[in-house]
C-alpha cells in the first residue's frame, strides 16, 4: 500500500500529493519531515534503522563485508536494537566495549554501529552527535609477524606446486588472499593483470614483468586454463579451504620440524603474512603503496614498521672518538678528555690535581 501526503489545495482548489513510499515507517518519518514534527518513535528505533541498512547500505559492499556486517549486527541487535537513537550516549558505548570479552570483535563491531549513527543523520532520524567519537577502543596488537626468507624458502620447499602457485602469487602481487583466490584468466591483458580490489575498490594494473610473468607462463605450460588462474586438481577454483587449507597445513608442518632440525627460527605464517612481506621487502614506499592500494604512503608506512620495525640508524662512534696522529707519530685516541674540553668541561685528570 503506497502513503502520500496531502498539501493543503491550492487557490483553484486543486489537490497536491507527494509520495511517501509503501513502507510505512518511512512514510512516518517523511510526513514528519513536510509537517516539521518530531520524527515518530517507531523510525528512530535503531532495530529499525539496522534493517535499513542492512537491507540498503550492507549490499552495496563486498561479499566478505556483507557477512561481517551480518554476524556483527547479531551482536549489536540484542543490545541495542530496543533503543532509540536520540537515547545512545558515549557511556553506552563505553559500557559494550568492556563488557565484551571479544575484545577485537567488540572494537569492529563498534565501528560498524559509528558507519551506521553516520548513515542514519543522513536519513534524518537524528541529529545529535555520533556517540562513538571520543570512546577509547579497546587495545588490539594486531598481526606483526614479517615472513623471513628462510621461513618463505622452507614451506615453498615442501609445498606441492599448485600451493606453490597460491604463494608465488601472493607475494610477487602482493594482493589480499581474497582477490590472489578469484584472478581470472581474462584479467591478463595488454601485458599486465588487470584487478580492482575487493575491500577497497581500488584499481591495478599489475605489469607482467620477471618473476611474475615466469609463474603465469609456469601454470599454463601445465594446462591449468579454467576461469580462475589457481585451481585444484580437479580444475575447480582454489579456495581458501579445502584442497588449499588441507596441503598448506602439511607444508608449513613439514617447514616446522626441518627448521627445527636446523635450528632455525620459524613461525607458521598466514597466507595474508605475504601482502605485509611483499610491501617490506619494496625498497620504494612510492612502489609498495602503488601495489598495495592504499590512498596514502603514510598507510604504507606504518604497514611495514609493525612488521620490520623502524629501520635506524646507530651511533656513529669514530665521530665521538675519532683516532689522531700525535707529534711521535704513533696513534691516540681521543677519549673523554678531549670531548670535555670540547664542551667547556674541565677534563677529570685536571681537577684532581688541582684539588691535590
Amino acid at each position: 500500500m503506497k502513503h502520500y501526503y496531502e498539501h493543503p489545495r491550492d487557490e483553484g482548489g486543486k489537490r497536491k500529493l507527494t509520495p511517501l513510499g509503501s513502507n510505512l515507517a518511512e512514510a512516518k518519518r517523511k510526513w514528519a519531515e513536510l509537517e516539521c514534527q518530531p520524527v515518530p518513535a517507531d523510525v528512530r528505533s535503531l532495530s529499525y534503522i539496522f534493517d535499513r541498512y542492512e537491507q540498503e547500505v550492507s549490499p552495496t559492499k563486498a561479499p566478505r563485508t556483507q557477512r561481517d556486517d551480518s554476524e556483527r549486527l547479531k551482536q549489536l541487535r540484542p543490545v541495542f536494537g530496543h533503543c532509540l537513537i536520540d537515547s545512545i550516549t558515549p557511556q553506552y558505548i563505553r559500557r559494550y566495549l568492556d563488557a565484551r570479552t571479544a575484545k577485537v570483535r567488540a572494537n569492529r563491531e563498534i565501528a560498524l554501529f559509528s558507519a551506521i549513527f553516520n548513515k542514519a543523520r543522513e536519513w534524518g532520524y537524528t541529529n545529535k552527535p555520533n556517540p562513538v567519537q571520543g570512546v577509547a577502543k579497546n587495545k588490539e596488537s594486531g598481526r606483526t609477524l614479517y615472513v623471513t626468507d628462510e621461513m618463505f624458502a622452507l614451506v615453498y620447499k615442501n609445498a606441492d606446486p599448485i600451493i606453490q602457485d597460491a604463494l608465488d602469487l601472493s607475494y610477487l602481487t602482493g594482493q589480499r588472499p581474497a582477490d590472489v583466490f578469484k584472478l581470472k584468466w581474462d584479467q591478463i591483458r595488454e601485458g599486465a593483470i588487470w584487478l580492482e580490489q575487493r575491500k577497497t575498490k581500488a584499481k591495478l594494473r599489475i605489469e607482467l614483468i620477471g618473476e611474475l610473468a615466469e609463474v603465469i607462463e609456469r601454470i599454463k605450460a601445465r594446462g591449468a586454463r579454467e576461469v580462475t588462474i589457481l585451481t585444484d586438481p580437479k580444475g575447480q577454483p582454489l579456495k581458501p579451504f579445502g584442497y588449499f587449507r588441507s596441503h598448506f597445513d602439511k607444508a608449513r608442518d613439514k617447514a616446522e620440524r626441518e627448521a627445527q632440525e636446523l635450528g632455525i627460527s620459524f613461525e607458521r605464517f598466514q597466507l595474508r603474512d605475504l601482502r605485509a612481506k611483499a610491501a617490506s621487502d619494496l625498497e620504494s614506499m612510492s612502489q609498495a603503496r602503488k601495489l598495495l592500494g592504499h590512498a596514502t604512503e603514510n598507510m604504507t608506512r606504518q604497514y611495514v614498521r609493525a612488521r620490520v620495525g623502524e629501520k635506524v640508524m646507530p651511533v656513529m662512534a669514530k665521530s665521538l672518538f675519532a683516532k689522531t696522529t700525535d707529534e711521535e707519530g704513533e696513534e691516540a685516541l681521543e677519549g673523554p678528555e678531549s670531548l670535555e674540553a670540547e664542551v667547556g668541561i674541565e677534563p677529570a685528570s685536571t681537577a684532581l690535581q688541582a684539588a691535590a
